[in-house]
C-alpha cells in the first residue's frame, strides 16, 4: 500500500470515529450549579440522546405566468411587476456628423447622442460607443462622451443601447468621421 492510499485510509477512519463521537451528549451541573453541555464526559456527567432532527418539506416553487403575475398584482403581490423595456425611437450621433473633418492634436473626438425616450436604466440599459469596430465606451448612463486619444486618420464611429446582458437593443448608424493632428515628425531642413 503506498503513502497515498494509507492516508485515504487513515483520514477516512478519522472521520468516520469523529463523527460517533460528536453524536454523543452530556449533561452536567458545575460547582457554581451553572447547566452545563459538552461532547466531553465529566464526572457525574448525564448521556443525553438529543430528540431527532425536524424537518420541514419546502414548498414547490412557483411558476410565473402572465395569470399568476396579474393574481399576485391583484392581490397586492410582494414583488411588482418588472417594468417592460423601453422602446428607442430616436437614437442617433448627432456630433460628430458624418464626414467631419477634426482637427485636434490630442486625439480629442466629443460624441453627442441623441436619445428618445431616456435611457431605461431601471432595466439595466446603457451605452456603447464603438471606433473602427472596438468599444471604446462601455455602461455609460451619458449622452455625451468626450473620447480622447484616437489616432489620426479615418473612423467610424457608432453607438449601441445594451442592456444588462449585454444584448444589443438598438444601435446608430456609423459616422465616419477624418481625424487631423499635426505630425510629430520634425520639419526643416540641416
Amino acid at each position: 500500500m503506498n503513502a497515498k492510499h494509507l492516508i485515504f485510509v487513515l483520514s477516512s477512519a478519522f472521520v468516520l470515529s469523529a463523527g460517533n463521537v460528536a453524536a454523543q451528549l452530556y449533561k452536567s451541573v458545575d460547582e457554581e450549579g451553572n447547566i452545563v453541555y459538552s461532547d466531553t464526559p465529566t464526572p457525574g456527567a448525564e448521556q443525553l440522546t438529543p430528540p431527532p432532527l425536524s424537518t420541514v418539506k419546502s414548498r414547490p416553487k412557483p411558476v410565473n405566468t402572465p395569470e399568476t403575475e396579474a393574481n399576485a398584482a391583484d392581490e397586492g403581490g410582494e414583488e411588482p411587476a418588472k417594468k417592460p423595456p423601453t422602446k428607442y425611437t430616436k437614437f442617433s450621433i448627432v456630433q460628430p456628423k458624418n464626414d467631419d473633418t477634426i482637427w485636434d492634436n490630442t486625439g480629442a473626438v466629443p460624441v453627442a447622442i441623441q436619445l428618445e425616450p431616456a435611457l431605461d436604466t431601471e432595466n439595466g440599459h446603457s451605452i456603447w460607443v464603438y471606433v473602427d469596430g472596438k468599444a471604446v465606451v462601455r455602461k455609460s448612463q451619458s449622452l455625451v462622451q468626450p473620447l480622447s486619444n484616437i489616432d489620426r486618420g479615418v473612423h467610424k464611429i457608432r453607438a449601441e443601447i445594451r442592456d444588462e446582458k449585454r444584448k444589443t437593443l438598438k444601435r446608430t448608424k456609423n459616422v465616419t468621421v477624418h481625424l487631423k493632428r499635426a505630425s510629430s515628425i520634425p520639419r526643416g531642413g540641416p
